[in-house]
């Protein structure tokens, strides 16, 4: 299916009860410096039972806001994927947040001087200290190179079976993912062991989890 491009990214970001931890991300992605590119930010509230939608209103961020009923951050994201008209996607986390003023712009540029099918952008973390390949948000892909392929119901780690296939189109693997084209600046911040995300669920509570972080 050929998609009409209306603008030159789109920022999807699933939402699980994210009323405490959003508004950083929505400050970032206020303070974009774009330049001439045109971005659509797409927010797929996935079963949320708290005032996360409020929040994302009444942020002054001019966004799109879509649900999604089946529980899951993937299942979440391929609605965003499915709402957008963006010749680029990034998958952000909504407890998350850009580093820089530029994040955006930067990427886009060398994605477009360089005509590339997936960036990798380097990113921080207050906990996480490895670097792992299947973390969608490190990535800006090119919509056409990934309409193909849709996230599944696992939890957690959905990202892992999506980015095996990605990378493995791309000519990479799990091993060499670090390789590919990169950002050489700090542009994304991991909120790795927010209280109440799956990570922290998992690492810190020792649940048995089937949600979405």
């Amino acid at each position: 299916m050929q998609t009409l491009f209306q603008c030159d990214v789109s920022v999807i970001v699933p939402v699980y009860n994210l009323e405490k931890f959003i508004t950083p991300l929505l400050n970032s992605l206020k303070e974009q410096e774009l330049g001439d590119y045109h971005v659509e930010y797409i927010f797929v509230l996935n079963n949320c039972t708290d005032e996360s939608e409020r929040v994302i209103r009444e942020s002054g961020l001019d966004a799109r806001i879509y649900t999604c009923e089946q529980q899951g951050c993937g299942l979440a994201r391929n609605v965003g994927f499915e709402n957008s008209h963006g010749m680029y996607i990034w998958y952000m986390d909504g407890d998350d947040w850009l580093l820089e003023k530029t994040a955006i712009k930067d990427a886009l540029d060398k994605a477009k001087r360089e005509n590339l099918n997936i960036l990798r952008i380097p990113f921080d973390s207050n906990a996480f200290t490895i670097n792992y390949f299947s973390m969608v948000w490190q990535y800006l892909f090119k919509r056409s190179f990934i309409e193909e392929f849709q996230f599944t119901e696992i939890q957690p780690c959905e990202d892992d079976e999506y980015m095996v296939k990605v990378l493995n189109k791309a000519g990479y693997s799990p091993m060499t993912y670090l390789q590919m084209p990169h950002l050489n600046n700090i542009y994304y911040y991991y909120n790795y062991l927010r209280e109440g995300s799956n990570m922290y669920r998992v690492k810190i509570l020792g649940e048995d989890i089937n949600g979405s972080k």
